[in-house]
């Protein structure tokens, strides 16, 4: 996945992001050198906090742990739990982020309604 891939998921999705950050693959072990420097993760600083995203052998892996986001975001059959999930292409990624970008402005707009 490159730089562009990943700016257009998180566009398309909903997110504001500020930085992104190229991070060595996290799931190829230090023997596939050549592997993991074709195929890098990325950690997206938007305004809910970081997400980080990459391609595991056959999966996107999307991780949100170090956001207040705690949600199932899909009832696939996939991988997955409140801080995470992995999907099996990139449609489904898009899906993916959408609902976790909708479910953090709802969030947020309702903390905003119920302040004085």
């Amino acid at each position: 996945m490159n730089e562009e891939q990943v700016k257009a998921l998180f566009l398309l999705a909903g997110f504001n992001v500020t930085r992104l950050h190229r991070l060595e693959n996290k799931y190829w072990p230090d023997a596939y050198v050549e592997l993991r420097q074709k195929s890098p993760w990325w950690l997206a600083i938007t305004e809910f906090g970081p997400i980080q995203i990459g391609w595991r052998k056959r999966v996107i892996s999307i991780n949100w742990e170090d956001t207040p986001a705690r949600l199932e975001v899909t009832e696939d059959e996939v991988t997955k739990d409140k801080t995470g999930v992995h999907a099996w292409s990139y449609s489904k990624a898009l899906e993916y982020l959408t609902t976790l970008a909708a479910a953090q402005h709802a969030a947020r707009r309702a903390v905003s309604e119920s302040a004085p």
